[in-house]
């Protein structure tokens, strides 16, 4: 059901039956009037702010009368008509209904960016939203988008002079016509007949007095039942407005609104339905005085937080957590720790004193250095607060722990809360942390009128705080006296499904109730879920296939099929493995990551940068097709001319002899698209003008949507909501402040909901991939859970990433933070198996490779253990073998057809970025793209740091460099905090100058040595000789030491090269280390070998990408991928 398709139907429908009675959708005034006169409507325009108007822009009258505000502009009155038309025809509204936020561009699906995303529409906004797109469908449906743009070749700029209506909303039109999939005809439910409760769930609903927690298993009816809680209130005549109902997502709180309201609608805007968050957001608002906060506070998402931050980060002065070169990954791990500190309702001040109390009790190191960290967290938490009170700013934290705080501290405000709300209601209680408990209890400090339902067994949000055990304290110290019952009664699967996830609970889960049982309202089926032992993960892959075939042929379709894993990556995987097995999937994976993605953001790239790095990628477009030599050619034309402008590249581009015709071509085509683009175009306008009117980019996706390759088509729609609705602070032009901005959410991974696919893709054939996370709520027919290996899940404490809390945060008074994590990970991982076991209907796939992909040892792969809890399901799986034999479809060739004329010649530096990333070195090193990432004040310190060092290494020898020559030309001199980051730049340079002070400078000179087909050439950063005649040659970073620095490649290289007459040291200069390189006969054996290995991929042009958490920091993020086709003839490397 989606009410917002069903609207859009309709609105259509009428366009059309307009058209047919002679009516012209070129005359929007006249053809919306039309309408209305066949409605018996009266329309009447006014001038802006008429007393008329109620306030708002336009309004129906059921008494029929329509009043809009006169604009001056034809399309935007006839859309205002047309709205107000979509509440005479769909209805919800009570007396007259007042518009003010009418938008002809409303996106179809979602929209919210950043923090935003924490906040759900009231039921009257959502009402305006589908109004909204009625209005755009009543003037302009999908079908005749579709028809004038692909059929008939019209640009949306002709489109939107035909219609004299705004280019936006007619670009906005066009790309849900043609690149989401076409929705069969809608239909909703009712909802004013909901299905009979059974005895169980109405002994719940119907339940009066002290407070209840209703425990709701799998597929129990649980938001059926919590739907029937409100229709006994209703019909024991409680007023609305004394209702608050309170979840944890805006899809489950507009869905829940929808179902309320259908069986409720004199409820309609008194009812209080949403999240925990928005809630907590709207009493800072109303009382936002009282709270110290400005009327509308500003909401921080992650990246604003952390930006933030970074300039901040230098002033503080950490040693635990000190990062000169981008702090950004520190940043995310403290504001998730402040995060979780909030979810316990602790604040700075508050968390200072657990940190002095950790670091004073410690008994060893480990203790001592926890409370250190602990303690530099509460500096940054400080310094954090208080930044965002000098921006009246809050987090997605502040929202429900301030507000606890501000009910728990004035009286007024809880009196007048407690007073307003005579019955809260809870869905998913499971999934409450101490804030949200808190804030309950706040509410209705003797439970009186409290009703939770959820299942421990489901607790899976554990990142937030979390936890089963609020539902095992609900009646004894949360809510003394109150009550607990159960469903048992499961409704969406067999017995056998059941009897799997009840069998499991039994066998020592944590979150279990004793003695849990599932009754299943269908009966048994005769089938057993099925465990299926394969060889490697590969053939995993080939087994899914099968068997979701198998499934497909007994009559399961794919979009009634699911694949559920612990991680994205593993899905990707699957996805890739489904794909090339002509099996259709549904899932687009990380956005950034898709070729058509970097295709689309390369192309704006070239509106802003003047070298057009994007080239690579760009040439692979095929209307752009240009050979790979022809780009090489024109990446050094531009990398040889004088400082450029953007849009340069456009007339310096190489002509005539020096490239081929198809390159010559491919480049005009090229150079024309963007002629007449400007610079500081937005991003969404520039990519509306080049998909839809400069190019037939769009039309070529959109065919592919018709021709069951879907995603492609769907993955740039995402990304044109996304660019429309996302706000970025303006530093720079447009694009580039866009591009900075994904690279700061990648690293981040706050760019995961752009992962979930729009609602009209919901109609496709296709297998559904989720995480088991996103899962939670759902249900399929058949559920496939591959890779059920042990260290999967569950995944090892070990891995736990959060960093530990101080003494007594989580579990209470005599708890060691260090300790503080494991339960609720391990118990996460229980329930996490048990959601996964219960999405399932009709039939549950488990797989679990025997040996480990790539590992070998005597006699072949190394075997690998099934995930423990194969063993927990006892009898209630079947062992089968597998369907599908080992083989597994060969990859996409990386490898480039580059031929070298003389010897390859290395530097360790480059053999590094080869270990480190093939592709990458290609991009620098063989194609000589250059590309750099926008300078951070981190990255100007460090910049000129290293000016300072090069001169003092290759200056005179008893020399020191003025630091602040290179400080005023390469430094951030303007930043608002550059005394810190000079202050942290010079320690840097300091220490290098004590490290050298006893030391005799030697001449610098290349080291050479042959190793397999290539020539290694080293040369030294610094070559010294000590007092004690030992001579070092020396590597210097201005940067931090990683893991495997100094047992690398190029650490083989300097060790090689240095042989018996020199020492090796790697300089790390943020950590203040000379590390000395000692490698083993056997390791330096294997670094050769490496080395070799590494020559010939070189020489064969094998130069596959290696991705990972990194790549977002890579000059190559948004052009990695394969490079154009041809020939490509180079002299050498260097």
């Amino acid at each position: 059901m989606d009410v917002a398709e069903f609207a859009r139907q309709r609105a259509a429908a009428l366009h059309d039956d307009l058209v047919c009675a002679g009516y012209d959708p070129a005359q929007p005034y006249t053809f919306v009037l039309a309408e209305a006169a066949r409605r018996d409507i009266e329309v009447r325009g006014y001038p802006p702010g008429h007393a008329m108007l109620n306030g708002g822009r336009a309004l129906y009258d059921p008494a029929g009368t329509i009043r809009h505000e006169r604009t001056g502009e034809e399309f935007l009155d006839a859309f205002f008509v047309a709205h107000e038309i979509g509440h005479a025809e769909l209805g919800g509204h009570v007396g007259i209904t007042t518009s003010s936020e009418i938008d002809p561009t409303r996106p179809s699906d979602g929209g919210a960016s950043g923090a935003e995303r924490a906040v759900d529409y009231s039921r009257k906004a959502r009402q305006e939203v589908q109004m909204d797109l009625f209005a755009r469908e009543l003037l302009f449906p999908r079908a005749l988008a579709r028809r004038w743009y692909l059929e008939e070749g019209l640009s949306a700029q002709a489109i939107a002079e035909k219609l004299r209506a705004p280019y936006d909303m007619v670009a906005v039109q066009i790309f849900d016509a043609i690149w989401l999939p076409t929705v069969a005809e809608a239909k909703v439910s009712k909802g004013d007949h909901p299905k009979p409760l059974n005895a169980a769930q109405n002994r719940a609903a119907c339940h009066r007095g002290g407070p209840l927690l209703v425990r709701a298993g799998p597929g129990t009816g649980k938001t059926q039942t919590l739907i029937g809680r409100l229709a006994a209130l209703r019909d024991s005549a409680v007023e609305p407005s004394s209702i608050l109902v309170l979840t944890f997502s805006n899809k489950s709180a507009g869905e829940m609104a929808d179902r309320a309201l259908s069986a409720w609608p004199e409820a309609a805007g008194e009812l209080t339905i949403g999240t925990f968050h928005s809630f907590g957001l709207d009493i800072l608002r109303r009382f936002h005085e009282r709270a110290s906060l400005p009327a509308e506070p500003r909401l921080l998402d992650t990246a604003e937080s952390v930006a933030l931050l970074e300039n901040e980060f230098v002033r503080l002065n950490l040693q635990h957590f000190k990062e000169l070169h981008d702090p950004t990954d520190i940043l995310r791990d403290l504001l998730a720790a402040i995060s979780r500190a909030k979810d316990e309702v602790v604040d700075h001040q508050d968390y200072k004193i657990l940190a002095q109390l950790t670091y004073g009790s410690a008994q060893n190191d480990e203790e001592r250095i926890h409370g250190e960290k602990c303690l530099e967290i509460a500096q940054v938490y400080e310094a954090y607060e208080s930044l965002k009170a000098k921006h009246g700013a809050v987090d997605f934290g502040d929202l429900v722990s301030r507000t606890v705080r501000l009910i728990e501290t004035d009286a007024d405000v809880c009196g007048q809360l407690c007073s307003r709300y005579s019955h809260v209601l809870v869905d998913e209680y499971q999934d409450v942390n101490r804030a949200s408990v808190r804030l309950l209890k706040a509410l209705k400090p003797d439970g009186q009128g409290l009703w939770v339902v959820g299942d421990a067994k489901q607790s899976i949000y554990r990142f937030r705080g979390a936890s089963s055990i609020n539902i095992a304290r609900f009646e004894t110290d949360d809510f003394p006296g109150g009550q607990t019952m159960g469903l048992t009664v499961n409704y969406r699967s067999f017995q056998e499904v059941c009897d799997a996830y009840a069998g499991f609970a039994r066998a020592n889960m944590r979150a279990a109730e004793a003695g849990f049982q599932s009754e299943a309202y269908r009966g048994p089926s005769g089938q057993k879920p099925i465990f299926v032992r394969v060889g490697t993960k590969d053939d995993e892959l080939n087994e899914l296939a099968a068997r979701i075939t198998a499934c497909k042929d007994s009559g399961i379709t794919y979009k009634n099929q699911a694949v559920l894993c612990k991680s994205n990556d593993r899905l990707a995987e699957v996805a890739a493995s489904l794909e090339a097995q002509n099996v259709s999937v549904l899932f687009l994976g990380p956005l950034f990551d898709r070729p058509e993605i970097k295709e689309a953001l390369s192309l704006l790239s070239l509106l802003v940068d003047p070298r057009a790095i994007a080239l690579i990628k760009v040439a692979t477009i095929p209307e752009f097709s240009v050979p790979l030599h022809d780009v090489v050619a024109a990446a050094k034309a531009l990398a040889d001319a004088s400082p450029l402008e953007p849009l340069a590249w456009r007339v310096l581009l190489p002509t005539g002899g020096a490239i081929s015709s198809e390159g010559a071509s491919g480049f005009a085509a090229l150079a024309k698209a963007f002629n007449g683009l400007k610079p500081e175009a937005t991003p969404w306008r520039a990519f509306a003008s080049l998909y839809l009117d400069r190019t037939r980019l769009a039309a070529r996706y959109a065919h592919g949507l018709t021709e069951k390759e879907p995603l492609s088509a769907i993955a740039l729609w995402q990304l044109q909501n996304f660019l429309r609705s996302t706000y970025i602070e303006r530093r720079g032009y447009p694009v580039g402040d866009l591009l900075d901005h994904i690279r700061r959410l990648v690293i981040l991974s706050d760019e995961r909901d752009l992962r979930d696919l729009p609602v009209a893709a919901q109609s496709l054939d296709a297998v559904r991939l989720l995480t088991i996370h996103k899962s939670k709520g759902l249900e399929f027919k058949a559920v496939h859970m591959p890779s059920l290996s042990a260290g999967s899940l569950p995944q090892s404490a070990n891995q736990i990433r959060a960093l530990s809390p101080p003494n007594g945060l989580i579990g209470g008074e005599g708890i060691r933070g260090l300790d503080a994590l494991k339960p609720g990970h391990d118990e996460e991982q229980e329930c996490l198996f048990f959601v996964a076991l219960s999405r399932a209907e009709d039939r549950l796939f488990l797989y679990a490779p025997s040996k480990q992909r790539g590992v070998q040892s005597r006699g072949g792969a190394k075997s690998q253990k099934s995930s423990p809890f194969i063993d927990r399901l006892g009898d209630t799986v079947s062992i089968e073998a597998p369907l599908a034999a080992n083989e597994v479809p060969p990859l996409l060739s990386s490898c480039v057809d580059v031929q070298f004329e003389e010897t390859v010649t290395l530097t360790p530096a480059q053999l590094a970025l080869f270990d480190k990333c093939p592709r990458r070195f290609l991009f620098t090193h063989v194609l000589k793209l250059g590309g750099r990432r926008t300078e951070s004040a981190f990255m100007q310190m460090h910049a000129a740091v290293q000016g300072a060092i090069d001169a003092l290494l290759n200056g005179p020898s008893n020399e020191i460099p003025d630091f602040d020559e290179y400080w005023q030309a390469r430094g951030p001199a303007e930043n608002a905090n550059a005394e810190d980051y000079e202050v942290a730049g010079r320690r840097l340079f300091d220490f290098l100058i004590t490290l050298r002070k006893s030391d005799k400078p030697l001449a610098l000179c290349d080291f050479e040595i042959d190793i397999g087909a290539a020539k290694i050439v080293v040369k030294p950063d610094d070559y010294v000789e000590r007092s004690d005649g030992r001579l070092v040659f020396r590597r210097i970073w201005t940067g931090r030491k990683t893991s495997n620095a100094t047992e690398s490649l190029d650490a083989a290289a300097y060790q090689l090269a240095a042989g018996r007459d020199a020492e090796v040291e790697f300089v790390f200069l943020t950590d203040e280390v000379a590390a000395p390189i000692s490698l083993s006969q056997k390791k330096i054996k294997n670094r050769q070998d490496k080395i070799v290995d590494a020559v010939g991929k070189i020489l064969s042009g094998d130069f596959p990408p290696n991705p990972n958490r990194t790549c977002p920091r890579c000059p190559h993020f948004f052009v990695c991928g394969n490079p154009p086709d041809g020939p490509l003839i180079k002299k050498n490397l260097n």
